[in-house]
């Protein structure tokens, strides 16, 4: 699912909205509250705070093409998680915010023909155009992870759209399996599967989005009752 560059501006507003909805709720937090648990097994809220902050320099090393070391070890990876999630709230906070902009400050000095530059490692098969979309991802789900009065009916209807969209391109294990429907309440019908059978799950965008990432149970959408869609993504 490659975005358009007609779609591009528009992805990369609701990224910018969302960040700072998520922003605004995270600096509520109290510092007792930042120590609790999350949908995440294991995870507290710092740890997904910290987490959000790490794949903003990991999206920014994408960006920079370091093609010999994109990412970090996961070894390391699992150390800076751990490591950041023992700061302080203040501390937490600012990183959260200093790593969004720096990302979208490296987003706003890519060039038309730059967005079309393809991915590599883990996100072969796709271009720079798709990291906004990847990022916008991350912000609300995570959002609605950190439990801080964020869920999926609040989630704008066009993020909602545009994010089940994304992840359900995204599971590629559902792809050679039996055939899905997912029809929205917005009118649309999105399909998986290709081998024999047809189960069809209705429901708001961004239910079906929950229900997809493992984040709201099967009755959160009609259809679902006997389909298993796998740990939570």
């Amino acid at each position: 699912m490659i975005v358009p560059d007609a779609d591009l501006v528009e992805v990369r507003q609701l990224k910018m909205a969302a960040t700072q909805r998520l922003l605004g709720d995270t600096i509520a937090i109290s510092d007792s509250d930042w120590l609790g648990p999350t949908a995440l097994p294991g995870w507290t809220r710092a740890h997904v705070a910290t987490h959000l902050a790490r794949n903003a320099d990991v999206l920014r090393r994408y960006l920079m093409r370091l093609a010999s070391r994109p990412e970090l070890e996961r070894d390391d990876l699992v150390q800076a998680l751990e490591a950041g999630s023992r700061r302080s709230p203040l501390e937490i906070q600012i990183d959260l915010d200093t790593s969004s902009a720096l990302l979208n400050d490296s987003f706003d000095q890519v060039t038309a023909e730059g967005w079309a530059t393809p991915l590599y490692g883990r996100l072969d098969g796709l271009t720079a155009s798709d990291l906004p979309m990847m990022r916008l991802n991350e912000v609300v789900l995570h959002h609605v992870d950190l439990d801080c009065g964020f869920v999926f009916g609040d989630i704008d209807h066009r993020v909602a759209e545009w994010l089940l969209a994304w992840n359900l391109y995204r599971r590629t294990d559902l792809v050679t399996g039996p055939g899905i429907s997912l029809m929205t309440d917005s009118g649309r019908i999105l399909r998986v599967g290709s081998r024999p059978g047809s189960s069809e799950m209705t429901g708001s965008d961004a239910n079906l989005l929950g229900w997809l990432t493992g984040r709201l149970p099967r009755t959160a959408v009609s259809g679902a009752e006997h389909m298993s869609i796998g740990p939570l993504r």
